[in-house]
């Protein structure tokens, strides 16, 4: 096995995004032209479904088993931590905590999945796993009333084999996307709302996942063979279009299901086209020195999803006894500190301040041993 540096320098430059997004830090954001909540979360899926195995198939038990182990495991072990942790703050003022309870441990994960505050970025373990459980269930589904029509001697035919593999992979897509873009409807409309946004966000998140299976075994062949300045023109291009059609609106909530703008194709097309910028770009990086660092990051993207608000929340609750104990004219807001999850302390107002919370966050979260939680960014050679 041989890890693909490049799908692991991109999950990196995903898991990046995620944290400046939530540091509010738009600088990579492309003038604006690729804002990352239009496509970094979907690069996430893109890399799932670029790395599924039709093999898995032969036994969606131990597929099924193998996802729990490596994503819900750890997930509800540091649900867990966390739950007893927003127990504690939440009798000390911290309103974005709740004392853990057996509906906010065990149900609420699936349906909102910001039930302590300070693990709230990993709402997406759970939604990734049913993902992938309705993948490969539809797969295998369709694989067995295919095969009940096949003729004798068809399945020995690898070419056709082949050709079958290409068009569920295509109409996977194509079905994905249809209930995608009609999500993205009803949302707009407003009737995506309680417990809807459940189905609503795995529908919205599905159609990038199947385009990652679709890429691997129909379409990278042929994008390789286009240059990289042409690729990446070809993705702002299209970018821009969606642009302009939102009125600059692209950003939208997968997890709640909002802020949808425009179309209702342009979070689709902003996921597709942000990810193939990106995908270019680790590309390009992937042999160098910046390459080994991203891929590094991408190493460790479960447990920066998991843990970096907490490392944020550490670092306001460090900064605010240095300012209490040892320079109080260094205004640090403890109410906002107690009733806003993303507050982020500044020294003397500094925006640059915030590369403190990141580098800290990066060093943290990524020295150390390698988590074994991560879906994996290994192929076959």
């Amino acid at each position: 096995m041989s890890r693909d540096r490049r799908m692991g320098a991109l999950t990196g430059i995903a898991i990046i995004l995620v944290v400046l997004g939530h540091l509010d830090m738009n600088e990579l954001s492309v003038f604006g032209l690729f804002p990352y909540y239009s496509f970094h979360v979907q690069i996430f899926l893109f890399v799932s479904g670029y790395f599924y195995n039709e093999d898995d198939e032969d036994s969606i038990g131990r597929y099924f088993l193998r996802k729990a182990r490596r994503l819900l495991l750890p997930y509800y072990i540091c649900n867990l931590a966390y739950g007893i942790l927003s127990t504690i703050l939440a009798g000390h003022g911290f309103t974005y905590c709740q004392p853990i309870t057996l509906f906010n441990f065990i149900i609420e994960p699936w349906l909102g999945g910001h039930q302590y505050g300070l693990n709230f970025a990993a709402w997406f373990v759970p939604a990734l796993f049913l993902v992938e459980m309705i993948n490969i269930l539809a797969r295998k589904l369709w694989n067995s009333i295919a095969g009940l029509l096949c003729k004798p001697g068809d399945a020995e035919n690898t070419d056709l084999k082949r050709k079958r593999t290409t068009l569920l992979n295509v109409l996977a897509f194509s079905a994905a996307l249809i209930c995608g873009v009609v999500t993205v409807v009803l949302a707009q409309t407003g009737h995506v709302w309680g417990y809807y946004k459940t189905p609503g966000r795995i529908l919205i998140m599905l159609p990038m996942y199947e385009f990652g299976i679709l890429y691997r075994t129909v379409l990278e062949n042929y994008e390789k063979r286009l240059p990289d300045a042409a690729a990446l023109l070809a993705a702002g291009g299209i970018q821009f279009i969606a642009y302009i059609a939102a009125y600059g609106s692209l950003n939208y909530s997968i997890v709640w299901c909002t802020s949808f703008a425009g179309m209702p194709m342009i979070p689709f097309v902003t996921a597709i086209c942000g990810t193939w910028f990106w995908l270019r770009i680790a590309g390009l990086l992937s042999d160098s020195r910046i390459g080994s660092f991203l891929d590094n990051t991408g190493r460790h993207s479960f447990r920066i999803m998991m843990h970096h608000i907490a490392v944020f929340w550490v670092i306001n609750l460090v900064t605010m006894l240095i300012c209490n104990a040892v320079q109080p004219e260094m205004v640090f807001d403890a109410d906002a500190f107690k009733t806003n999850i993303n507050y982020v302390y500044q020294v003397r107002g500094l925006y640059a301040w915030r590369l403190v919370y990141l580098c800290v966050t990066w060093a943290f979260l990524t020295l150390g041993t390698e988590s074994k939680c991560h879906s994996r960014c290994m192929i076959k050679v």
